[in-house]
């Protein structure tokens, strides 16, 4: 009892700074010492509360601000390594929860094809991961090592600016898909379709929620169209799709490292994202 008192206090005191700190830097960091973390804490953040939108996809979602930079209402749940699919599974499982509006990073829905699994799919089956997203302080966001290397990352990509600013001054909007399209699939393909349009009906019949597949910074290779199979998708999932990395300027969109935005250039894609978006309301 005489060492338990201290140490009681001493663990009040840690989740204290933790809960300040994490207030401070908009409820959840921006990066871990390594991917995984980094995206675990991010969706643990995301799932906290409640969000009207919810942007899944890869790591270059990850790079995207959201409602912990000001965008009110959109939570980021990219998985660094993985893909949206990593995401609607957690969510189809009701593991994770469902905003009213999803958008979904279509430039990486082939990875599940790759790899089956990863390792973020079953970390979040975990108990740990559930924790994390009840208790912020106990989350990956609000590991020591996540405010240090939040900065390192500002010091690289540059601070996320707010939601006021230049989007990607693009025309184009989020559209239907018209049909004829009819893409050959390989097995493999074809059982992917099927569970993702499956899911995607499921979360709209019992949840009510809207879909919107977006192909993000960076754009493909000059002449390369979208892969059909993900226009069918979308098409059968009766869910829009933005070309919305094809049809941004150069000019808008700054690379570190040839496939993630930097920090500007992620904050005028997510300005324009609330713009396609509202469109549709």
């Amino acid at each position: 009892m005489r060492y338990f008192a201290p140490l009681l206090i001493g663990l009040a005191f840690c989740f204290a700074v933790q809960a300040l700190a994490l207030r401070a830097v908009g409820g959840r960091t921006a990066k871990s010492e390594s991917n995984f973390f980094s995206s675990i804490g991010r969706i643990q953040a995301g799932a906290y509360g409640e969000a009207k939108v919810m942007v899944l996809g890869s790591s270059i979602t990850g790079r995207l601000p959201d409602r912990a930079q000001g965008f009110d209402g959109w939570a980021n749940m990219g998985c660094d390594g993985g893909s949206a699919i990593d995401v609607l599974r957690a969510m189809d499982n009701g593991v994770l929860p469902v905003a009213p509006q999803l958008v979904i990073e279509a430039n990486t829905l082939h990875l599940p094809l790759e790899r089956a699994d990863t390792e973020i799919g079953r970390a979040m089956k975990g108990n740990w991961f559930k924790v994390g997203m009840k208790v912020p302080q106990l989350s990956a966001s609000a590991r020591p090592a996540a405010f240090f290397y939040s900065k390192l990352l500002e010091r690289r990509i540059g601070v996320s600016a707010r939601p006021e600013g230049d989007d990607l001054d693009v025309s184009t909007r989020p559209t239907a898909v018209g049909g004829g399209i009819q893409p050959e699939l390989a097995a493999a393909q074809r059982e992917l379709f099927n569970e993702v349009k499956s899911i995607l009906r499921r979360l709209k019949i019992g949840e009510g929620t809207e879909v919107v597949f977006v192909w993000l910074p960076p754009a493909r290779s000059p002449g390369s169209p979208p892969p059909s199979w993900i226009l069918e998708l979308a098409r059968e999932s009766e869910a829009p799709f933005w070309d919305l990395g094809q049809d941004a300027g150069e000019d808008g969109v700054v690379l570190t490292d040839g496939v993630h935005m930097d920090a500007a250039s992620a904050a005028r894609t997510m300005r324009s994202l609330r713009i396609g978006l509202a469109d549709l309301e």
